[in-house]
């Protein structure tokens, strides 16, 4: 003991520090691979395996307390060892086909309810492991928990930043040996005298899995319903180039039978043109444009020629480019300047180098700008500048899509983006924005609401005279003007929808024969509803629509989630419990991962805690106290993770760099609270301290963050970094002094205070989504504050100190 007290940096200590990050780094790379098979919407779904492992430890600890400290000198290594070694034999457990999960088929067979049950407790696996290996340092030296917490904290900060490097230059596929390596050598360097056949074993065994899985890594076994899966299914498909980006894997598949044609008038004449398609983690984000000045652009004989229709367009603004087929559309209308946003900086280099002479040079061209930025950030930093045209995105997808994006942050599609846009707009200027046309009518509604409210906003009283929107058989165009519709652009309007056989559905003195006049919807209560929103009487609609289709705000930015929670049985009954997935997967697989990852986290965590000894004294405040700590912790982790994915753009940093600073500051925390001589004291400043700054983020961190993230990347990253320390150092002290106080006063109950902040902080990953969902971002956070408000007010108690010490 005396020679850790003299250094800070042993080698048991280094270890736990390589090896925390090597646990959190998986963890990342780990969700950009599931992102990849299946979807983002099971991203989440990580961070709750990794709590769950972290917190079945702490259990399987209080049970085998003696036995696994006796043993700590040659078990710690080789656990660390085995982790890194299931980090790669757990995901490929996971791609056998007895593993593969149908997501659609989960709600009408319970056969796939087993299996994500499967998928669930193999990838607890390394995790579990690995948190062992921590665990039982943290109970060995409890007099030194805050020097071994800190190395476990800020090792796991540096494994965050770790992947950001990694998944820039490596295939995610490729990174998980080497994530692996790092928990192997913290073996190496913990490596002890005793035991040593067993620790060598191990590692020999370990260093041949990562071996093997460097040059035979395999492949990803896609769900069917990936739009890769589709693609590859037509004749002669191969893909033709792949790319790694920290956003995900891209590629480029080309097919004879791959075409372009987005719901073409039914008067076009010419031929489809075959394009390569573009995908990143394997979902369709555009075709490479072919830019031919000696024809029209196949958008013109489509729905989103409207802006173009209306009148001539010298400076325009395409937000979510994606590959620059609206840039090339805008190029051959004679727009002036185009200013592109791509939110990939892969699919930009593809553009202007890889696949130029593909596209006949259209990003060299005069005039337009290919910028790598995230669409929000861009309205933000653009200054004084002025748009005759914003293009948003085609939304939905062609039938409609399943709502699997539904839990997926938008921040370009939310009031205060399209008040941004308005900002941005010329006097003449017009937002246009498309989508594929569903059923029953969700996103249609969804961006009639919003632009509505938009220019309600904006002083509009006669919304109908600012507003235009016409349909194909497949899609339809909405624009909002600045100015009121001139009878010149109306009649440019009519006239186009007769010669493309394209129906009128908004204009300023539309009449019911023409909205549904060359293609025809069965349902006409499309117009109903479309009007009584134009017309400023849709409050009593949207609250009463069997679909949430409010505009998204900053607060609840899920621009895509329609389903209202209370309706789901109703819809159940209307639609049957096999269609259910087909309108809003995604937000409800969070429910069905708070479902099982609760059941399974009593099971693992709480349950075996029962065998235990009774101890002296009510469990009650402990379990209140560090219950509230494990919920106050992950609710503020969660939803500082989705309000930074708006400050930097993409998800994949907004974690990176919320995982790491929260957990080098709370590491920081945690080692300051070791010197604090009175534990007692320390917990009560610390959460009192971390609930009042909760408090004051959920009143202005929003505005900071939007008033900030315009500046440069650099200071953006020293701001963010200032702001999650602050509280994220107070976080830090609760935990450590309430181990500290039980294991003077009560002992036994140390394994119990794991235990329950383990369970329930496997519980919130979901919980908090899904109160972020339901109520908004600052709900969230004042939720994470009021827990470490009940944790303060718990340790005040004087009745339960009297029984505990807490």
């Amino acid at each position: 003991m005396s020679k850790i007290k003299q250094s800070l940096f042993t080698p048991v200590i280094l270890a736990l520090g390589l090896h925390s990050a090597a646990i959190i780094a998986y963890q990342l790379v780990l969700m950009q691979l599931i992102s990849n098979m299946q979807g983002y919407h099971f991203a989440y779904m990580i961070i709750s395996i990794a709590m769950l492992g972290f917190g079945a430890s702490g259990t399987f600890i209080a049970l085998f307390r003696k036995r696994l400290i006796s043993a700590s000198q040659w078990l710690v290594p080789s656990l660390m060892s085995s982790s890194g070694m299931f980090m790669l034999v757990s995901f490929k457990l996971v791609r056998l086909p007895v593993f593969q999960l149908d997501i659609y088929l989960m709600f009408v067979e319970t056969s796939q309810l087993y299996v994500l049950a499967a998928s669930y407790l193999i990838y607890f696996l390394p995790f579990f492991l690995g948190a062992l290996a921590i665990g039982i340092l943290f109970i060995k030296y409890p007099g030194e928990i805050g020097r071994y917490y800190f190395s476990n904290l800020l090792g796991s900060g540096i494994g965050g930043i770790l992947v950001v490097i990694l998944l820039s230059n490596l295939f995610a596929l490729h990174s998980l040996p080497l994530v692996a390596s790092l928990s192997i050598a913290a073996a190496i360097i913990a490596f002890n005298k005793n035991k040593q056949r067993i620790q060598v074993f191990i590692l020999l065994f370990s260093i041949a899995t990562v071996t093997f899985s460097i040059f035979k890594p395999g492949s990803l076994p896609l769900s069917e319903y990936k739009g890769l899966s589709g693609t590859l299914n037509l004749p002669d498909a191969e893909i033709i180039y792949e790319e790694p980006d920290v956003h995900g894997k891209i590629q480029v598949v080309q097919s004879p039978a791959l075409r372009y044609a987005p719901a073409l008038s039914l008067t076009f004449s010419g031929e489809v043109p075959v394009k390569k398609h573009v995908f990143i983690n394997a979902e369709p984000v555009g075709t490479i444009p072919q830019y031919d000045t000696t024809r029209r652009n196949i958008h013109d004989f489509t729905t989103e020629a409207l802006p173009y229709i209306l009148a001539p367009r010298e400076k325009v603004l395409i937000l979510k480019s994606g590959t620059g087929s609206a840039a090339a559309h805008a190029l051959q209308n004679e727009a002036k300047k185009i200013s592109a946003i791509t939110e990939v900086e892969g699919i930009k280099e593809l553009l202007i180098s890889s696949f130029a002479k593909e596209n006949n040079f259209m990003a060299h061209q005069p005039g337009i700008d290919i910028i790598y930025n995230d669409s929000r950030q861009f309205l933000l930093s653009s200054g004084n500048h002025n748009f005759d045209a914003i293009i948003l995105p085609r939304l939905e997808s062609f039938g409609g899509s399943t709502g699997i994006n539904a839990l997926q942050e938008d921040y370009a599609l939310t009031l205060e983006a399209f008040q941004l846009m308005w900002d941005h707009l010329s006097a003449n200027g017009v937002i246009a924005i498309t989508t594929w046309i569903d059923y029953p009518s969700r996103t249609t509604l969804k961006i009639a609401s919003t632009l509505v409210e938009t220019l309600k906003n904006n002083g509009v009283t006669q919304t109908k005279d600012h507003l235009a929107a016409i349909k194909s058989w497949g899609t339809i165009s909405f624009i909002i003007s600045k100015k009121p519709l001139s009878t010149n652009e109306i009649t440019n309007v009519r006239s186009f929808c007769r010669n493309m056989l394209f129906d009128p559905v908004l204009l300023p003195d539309i009449s019911e024969k023409e909205r549904n006049l060359f293609n025809q919807i069965e349902d006409e209560s499309l117009f109903t509803y479309l009007d009584a929103i134009v017309k400023n009487d849709h409050q009593n609609i949207l609250s009463d629509y069997d679909f949430h289709i409010e505009p998204a705000t900053d607060d609840k930015p899920y621009f895509s989630r329609f389903m209202r929670f209370s309706n789901i049985p109703k819809l159940r009954d209307t639609f049957g419990a096999e269609t259910m997935p087909f309108l809003e997967l995604g937000y409800l697989i969070v429910w069905i991962t708070l479902f099982q990852s609760s059941l399974l986290a009593f099971i693992l965590i709480i349950l075996p805690l029962f065998k235990l000894k009774k101890s002296r004294g009510s469990l009650t405040p402990t379990l209140l106290y560090f219950g509230a700590l494990g919920l106050g912790y992950m609710f503020a982790e969660i939803i500082f993770i989705q309000r930074f994915i708006l400050y930097f753009g993409h998800p994949v940093y907004a974690i990176s760099a919320v995982i790491s600073t929260m957990m080098i500051a709370s590491g920081a925390g945690s080692l300051y609270s070791g010197k604090l001589k009175n534990p007692i004291k320390a917990s009560g400043a610390g959460t009192i301290a971390v609930a009042f700054l909760l408090i004051l983020y959920a009143l202005f961190f929003t505005n900071i963050l939007t008033s900030t993230i315009h500046l440069p990347q650099i200071v953006k990253i020293i701001l963010a970094f200032i702001m999650l320390s602050v509280p994220s150092f107070f976080m830090g002290i609760p935990f450590p002094s309430g181990i500290r106080i039980l294991n003077v006063s009560n002992e036994k109950h140390i394994p119990w205070a794991w235990g329950i902040n383990g369970c329930l902080s496997v519980i919130a990953t979901s919980f908090a989504t899904l109160v972020a969902v339901e109520n908004g971002f600052r709900t969230v956070m004042l939720f994470a504050a009021g827990f470490y408000l009940l944790a303060f007010f718990i340790f005040f108690g004087r009745k339960f100190f009297s029984q505990t010490g807490l």
